[in-house]
C-alpha cells in the first residue's frame, strides 16, 4: 500500500489554492478592462459627443441623453450605439472596429459617463474650458471672419473632421472643392447638411444651433485651410483623446496567463513525481 506523504498533499493543495486565486485575478482584470471610468469618459464625451448632445447631455443636434434609456442594460445599449452608430442618421460609428477613432476602453468610459447623465452631470466631470481665438489669415474674396470661424470649427466640427480639417469620422476638408464658388458650396453644406449621412444641418433655419453669420465664419475658416500658412498647422490642439488603459490591462492579463500556464505545469509535475517510500 502506498505511503501517505503529508508534505506532498499540502504542496498540491497550496498550488491549487494559488492557481484559483490567480484565475480570480485574471477574470477580475478582464472585467475591469471593459468597465468604464466616468471621469475619463467625461473628457472623451466633451471632446467628441458634447457638440451634438450638449455638455449636460440635454441634446443639441443629437438626442437628449440626460434621461433614462429604455433598455434592460443601459450601459450595453449605449456601448452598442456608440460602437456601431445608427445608419442613415447623424450618429456615426465611433469604434475602431467600425472605422472610428475610439478604442474599446474609451467607448466603455464614455458609455459609463453617458449612462451617469440620467442623474445630472457629476461634479467629478468638469466641463471643457472655452478655447481662445487664434488669428487666421483672411482669404481674398471670402466673406466672414476665419479667426472666429476657427473657434466655431473646433467647437462644432473638429470632432468629426479633425482639428485642421484632415478628416476623422467625417470627410477630409483640407482640399479643394469641386465648385465654381467653394465658399457658397461649403456654406450650403454646413447650413442644410447632407441627407442620409452623418452630416447634420447646422443652420437655425434648418433646426441647428448656428446663425447665418456663424456659418459664414466657419465656411471662411474651411476655405482658409486650402491656403493655410505652415505656422497655422499647430495653432490649436486636436480634441483630447483619453489615454488607452486597455493596453495595460491586457498586458496584465497576458502575464497572468503565463503564470497560470506555469502553475499548471507545476501541478502536472508534482502529480507525476514519485516520492521515495518510507
Amino acid at each position: 500500500m502506498p505511503a501517505y506523504h503529508p508534505h506532498r498533499h499540502v504542496a498540491r493543495i497550496s498550488i491549487v489554492v494559488l492557481l484559483t486565486a490567480l484565475l480570480l485575478i485574471l477574470f477580475t482584470a478582464a472585467a475591469a478592462a471593459q468597465e468604464g471610468d466616468i471621469t475619463r469618459g467625461s473628457q472623451i464625451y466633451d471632446a467628441n459627443c458634447a457638440v451634438c448632445h450638449g455638455a449636460e447631455g440635454q441634446g443639441r443636434l443629437g438626442l437628449n441623453l440626460s434621461s433614462d434609456f429604455p433598455a434592460l442594460d443601459p450601459n450595453a445599449f449605449v456601448q452598442s450605439v456608440v460602437e456601431q452608430g445608427i445608419a442613415g442618421t447623424a450618429m456615426p460609428p465611433w469604434s475602431q472596429a467600425h472605422g472610428g477613432p475610439l478604442t474599446d476602453q474609451e467607448i466603455a468610459d464614455v458609455s459609463a459617463f453617458v449612462v451617469s447623465l440620467s442623474g445630472g452631470r457629476s461634479p467629478m466631470a468638469p466641463t471643457a474650458t472655452p478655447l481662445p481665438v487664434t488669428p487666421v489669415p483672411t482669404v481674398p474674396g471670402v466673406s466672414g471672419d476665419p479667426s472666429t470661424g476657427h473657434v466655431l470649427f473646433v467647437e462644432n466640427c473638429a470632432m468629426c473632421h479633425g482639428d485642421q480639417g484632415q478628416g476623422r469620422v467625417g470627410a477630409n476638408l483640407n482640399k479643394a472643392f469641386a465648385s465654381i464658388n467653394p465658399q457658397q458650396f461649403v456654406r450650403a453644406t454646413v447650413a442644410t447638411g447632407i441627407s442620409g449621412t452623418a452630416m447634420p444641418a447646422w443652420s437655425q433655419a434648418n433646426g441647428g444651433p448656428l446663425s447665418d453669420a456663424e456659418i459664414d465664419d466657419i465656411s471662411a475658416y474651411i476655405i482658409s485651410l486650402q491656403a493655410a500658412q505652415p505656422a497655422q498647422a499647430t495653432a490649436t490642439p486636436a480634441p483630447s483623446e483619453a489615454t488607452d488603459s486597455g493596453g495595460t490591462n491586457w498586458l496584465l492579463i497576458l502575464l497572468l496567463l503565463l503564470l497560470v500556464v506555469a502553475l499548471i505545469v507545476l501541478v502536472i509535475w508534482f502529480s507525476g513525481r514519485k516520492t521515495p517510500e518510507s
